[in-house]
């Protein structure tokens, strides 16, 4: 698993593949350490370089051994980059080459290269295969950009690429014929349990019961030495009574989301399922023009990759679920209040920062005040979800 980041000043550049030199330095300045807390588990990290600073000293303030620097060498106008990079690969770093056409033209560049990132968007396909050709007998990883289709994903794959980035990973594969199996539909009957609000913490216990391994998690939860209760709770009704309705309810939810696919995908989708949800609920608290309450909004968030975690449409997966009518809505892809907040979600994940601009001034709230939300919307659901995976949920009253 890796991550990709690119220094941006502002989200109204006309160009979404700019990356600012001033929030470059402030990123490496101020931002790595939060960022390698944030992302500790990752493989990698890839950090967009702007040409001018690849000479610069803020570069080596990048902790090398979690850092691979990405340098686009059709941008550059420096006469010495093949000295530049050879230095840094020297030093330590590893250097990912990202190449908006093809990469043939570029073989002295190659040796320095630990990966090559290729643009499925603006290369043909006969044209991605060759340039895969060219890079079978070197020494890289070989990453495409750009997959926005699991038929995408799958042609790159045949070809074969090693990484994968694009919005086809949180999108639905729909297998004709596949259904739920009997633990996820017990899961989706537990959210359906959840949303209800007539429902007792027999109703809940009940739900709960069924399914093994979240009653385990809730056990080890409560009668964990945090909660100081001075002796043991063996029963799920009396688990689920400790707890109370609110705070059961929230640690339920994220224990199921983060249950649901216990794949890499899923574990990646239950995070940014999680961060998603966060997200829209800071958001919806700083602006007036929230078409629901908070809570709701991150309910919005929270479901909004379930058809790519389950592989079912959301219209198979909503209609039992006892939730606001506008929110299933906006989920089954109807127009209402609600879609430009799952609109900007999608910008997001898929770098369209002129429109995520666009969103938020329509909205009424600042790029800075987004960004610190965004931030902190991704903190607290890595650790919620590793705690989750671990069984313990800390922040489930955040």
């Amino acid at each position: 698993m890796a991550y990709e980041v690119a220094a941006r000043s502002c989200l109204t550049s006309s160009n979404s593949a700019h990356v600012d030199v001033d929030a470059f330095s402030w990123m490496v300045s101020d931002g790595a350490s939060e960022l390698q807390i944030l992302l500790e588990e990752s493989d990698r990290l890839l950090i967009s370089v702007p040409d001018v600073m690849l000479d610069a000293p803020e570069v080596h303030l990048l902790p090398m051994d979690f850092c691979h620097l990405v340098v686009s060498p059709e941008q550059t106008e420096r006469e010495n980059l093949e000295e530049v990079l050879s230095f840094l690969n020297e030093f330590g770093y590893r250097i990912a080459l990202r190449f908006d056409e093809s990469c043939q033209g570029y073989a002295p560049l190659m040796r320095f290269a630990d990966t090559v990132i290729l643009d499925l968007e603006r290369l043909k396909p006969m044209e991605l295969a060759k340039d895969r050709k060219f890079l079978k007998n070197l020494n890289v990883s070989c990453m495409v950009d750009n997959v926005n289709s699991w038929e995408a994903f799958a042609g790159c794959r045949a070809l074969g690429f090693d990484a994968f980035q694009g919005s086809f990973f949180g999108r639905p594969e729909i297998v004709k014929g596949r259904k739920l199996e009997a633990n996820q539909l017990t899961r989706v009957e537990l959210m359906g349990k959840l949303l209800e609000e007539e429902t007792t913490y027999k109703d809940m216990a009940a739900t709960l019961a069924k399914d093994v391994l979240l009653s385990y998690r809730l056990l080890r939860y409560v009668n964990a030495p945090g909660m100081g209760l001075g002796r043991t709770v063996d029963s799920i009704e009396h688990a689920v009574a400790i707890m109370g309705d609110t705070a059961f309810k929230r640690w339920a939810m994220m224990a199921l989301v983060a249950s649901l696919d216990a794949s890499p995908k899923g574990e990646e989708l239950a995070y940014l399922s999680l961060q998603r949800g966060s997200f829209l609920e800071k958001l919806s608290q700083r602006t007036p023009s929230s078409p629901l309450p908070p809570k709701s909004m991150f309910l919005l968030g929270l479901f909004s990759l379930l058809d790519a975690m389950m592989g079912q449409p959301m219209s198979e997966l909503t209609p039992t679920m006892p939730m606001d009518p506008r929110i299933k809505a906006a989920l089954c892809g109807d127009k209402n209040a609600l879609s430009p907040w799952l609109e900007l979600l999608s910008c997001m994940d898929q770098n369209r920062w002129c429109d995520v601009g666009v969103l938020l001034s329509g909205k009424k709230i600042s790029h800075f005040a987004a960004a610190r939300d965004y931030l902190a919307a991704s903190r607290w659901a890595r650790v919620c979800f590793k705690a989750g995976k671990e069984g313990v949920v800390q922040a489930v009253a955040d």
